[in-house]
């Protein structure tokens, strides 16, 4: 064999491997890429591990009252909760960005799935809890078809005073909605708070004494833990890692003693105090109901809300929470992730889930480093339910609703509301007919309210933008508003910073601007529009700019533009009125307003 032919061969087995090499590189990106479990998993550590079990073990404290809570809200059995819980920890752990986001039962999410829910059925009937399935697998779907098309970046459309008045209002609603359990009153069926309060003033003599103590007790216990039991272990010395576990375990506390003293007094018996009943002492089972076309179409609109509510619920809890670690969140990522959570949270008979605050926080601050934590948390509640699940037989449906009632209490943050009144009319005003929209007509209408409140005022306020007359100010290439500062003008040319892009909802407002200033400056031969803050001209902007340049060349005036932005000037050279147009385009202001006034 000629050593011409070895070569030869060699090369193409180095060749091939070569080629395999890259196809297996790419297979592992893709890999790292859909799973990041195999990307941060390379460089597990048992330091790791033991600070996730940890935060694993001291989430569950918090996870169990909480799940069992929010599927009380939600018009489902605990078992529902529980469930959903331990899925939807796997999912995520598996796919989602977030080190440290727990994902399971929300409030938000529950309250939104009862409102979704009462169209198709009776809370708390078979029925019922087939849709829930059914709508968990529907919004699972919505979210991971969302991730498949990238639109992680552009769901976020809501406006921050938007989201604030939503979730205000939905808790207002949450705490009223727990009202008559609290007093030992069934749910009336106008759950409206007008139908709640009217309910209270018909029916208080019937309220139960040894629930209302009951639940009573337990929002004092609830109290006491969030503000004066951090001081009493603060004094006592304790790490601040373990004062907020001991701080955020509070609602295990009130389950704990709810159980004993129903247990123990015969209370459910004894007193007909509610209890939350039979809990399958199983692990669950997996089951896909059908789906048809008018179920399907007749869930969409709620579903897709609900799915808006869970991507940015979610991703604002975990990129806050990852931003003090300098980590960040991938959006379309977290669409996938929180798709298979809630897919996985349907196919066991639960409902849609969402990042919980209170639990991600307890997870950060429990000192979580990966999503092994959440692992953690969901074979820890695997073993709760085959072991305790007969126990919550006897837990207190009035415990719940202080659980309940104190956790959307913690949804409200006046802080936020104060800025948005101080420091923005507009967000002022959204906020507030989002909030009275909720209120007033449900979730799922407020939030759309909401929606078209904000779209309304941001058109409203690009359709009059701001424009500044601008001079030099002294001998700098700077130019500010003539209204603010003391600058350098020349009468021949009127230099006009737009600040906004120029499109259909503006064009008007802008050229009656110039054309009112021109009016009251006959020696003007220039005008100078500087177009810092352009970031687009749409087909109206530029038919104003080809009819205001033509216009004004027949009144002995020229049209020049400056600082056009790159991506604004590579579209106006395949115009015509860049060919055509009477003036110059400049780059700078400064350059511009040298040759033009000699200033």
């Amino acid at each position: 064999m000629s050593r011409r032919l070895i070569l030869g061969r060699v090369g193409g087995i180095i060749d091939s491997c070569a080629m395999g090499s890259r196809v297996l590189s790419s297979f592992r990106k893709i890999l790292r890429s859909i799973l990041p479990i195999f990307d941060w998993g390379r460089d597990y550590s048992f330091a790791s591990a033991r600070g996730d079990f940890l935060a694993g073990l001291i989430v569950l404290f918090i996870t169990v009252p909480q799940v069992i809570a929010y599927a009380f809200l939600a018009g489902l059995p605990a078992s529902a909760g529980l469930y959903a819980a331990v899925l939807s920890l796997i999912g995520y752990a598996l796919f989602g960005s977030s080190r440290t986001l727990a994902v399971g039962p929300a409030a938000i999410i529950a309250i939104m799935t009862l409102e979704a829910g009462t169209k198709f059925a009776v809370p708390h009937t078979p029925e019922y809890e087939i849709f829930a399935v059914k709508f968990a697998l529907l919004t699972g779907g919505i979210l991971v078809l969302l991730r498949l098309i990238n639109f992680g970046a552009i769901i976020s459309f809501l406006s921050h005073a938007v989201v604030t008045g939503f979730i205000t209002a939905a808790a207002v609603l949450i705490m009223m909605s727990q009202v008559p359990p609290i007093f030992g009153l069934a749910s009336p069926a106008n759950t409206s708070i007008e139908g709640i309060v009217l309910q209270l003033m018909h029916d208080a003599d019937r309220a139960n004494g040894v629930v209302m103590a009951l639940s009573g007790s337990a929002i004092g216990i609830l109290v006491f833990c969030k503000y004066a039991l951090p001081r009493i272990l603060s004094a006592l010395g304790l790490s601040e890692q373990w004062r907020t576990s001991l701080v955020r375990s509070a609602p295990m506390y009130v389950v704990v003693l709810g159980i004993v003293a129903v247990a123990w007094l015969h209370l459910d018996t004894r007193s007909m105090v509610p209890v939350v009943g039979n809990v399958p002492r199983s692990l669950p089972s997996i089951s896909i109901p059908t789906l048809d076309l008018a179920e399907l179409t007749a869930m969409m609109p709620s579903a897709l809300l609900t799915c808006m509510v869970i991507f940015l619920e979610s991703t604002s809890m975990g990129a806050a929470v990852a931003s003090k670690r300098r980590e960040k969140i991938e959006p379309n990522q977290e669409l996938l992730a929180l798709g298979v959570a809630n897919l996985g949270a349907g196919m066991v008979g639960g409902f849609p889930v969402a990042g919980s605050f209170a639990r991600t926080l307890v997870n950060y601050s429990a000192g979580a480093v990966t999503q092994v934590s959440s692992l953690v948390t969901a074979v820890l509640l695997i073993g709760t339910l085959v072991t305790f699940a007969p126990v919550f037989y006897f837990l207190p449906k009035a415990v719940l609703s202080a659980i309940i009632v104190l956790s959307a209490a913690q949804l409200i943050d006046l802080a936020t509301i104060r800025k948005i009144f101080a420091f923005s009319v507009v967000d002022a005003i959204t906020f507030t007919f989002t909030f009275c929209a909720v209120v007033a007509t449900g979730v799922e209408t407020g939030i759309l309210v909401g929606i078209i409140v904000s779209f309304v005022l941001l058109i409203r306020a690009s359709s009059k933008p701001h424009i500044a007359v601008v001079g030099r100010w002294g001998e700098t290439e700077h130019f500010r508003n003539v209204l603010r500062h003391d600058v350098k003008t020349s009468p021949e040319v009127l230099a006009v910073r737009i600040d906004e892009s120029l499109y259909f909802v503006n064009t008007q407002y802008i050229e009656t601007f110039l054309l009112n200033h021109l009016a009251e400056a006959p020696a003007v031969k220039h005008v100078l529009l500087i177009c810092t803050a352009t970031n687009f001209i749409d087909s109206a902007g530029l038919e104003m700019l080809e009819l205001l340049s033509d216009n004004l060349a027949e009144a002995g005036v020229t049209l020049h533009l400056s600082e056009v932005k790159g991506p604004v000037m590579d579209k106006l050279k395949e115009t015509d009125f860049y060919e055509h147009m009477h003036g110059k385009v400049f780059f700078t202001t400064d350059i511009a307003m040298r040759e033009l006034a000699g200033l």
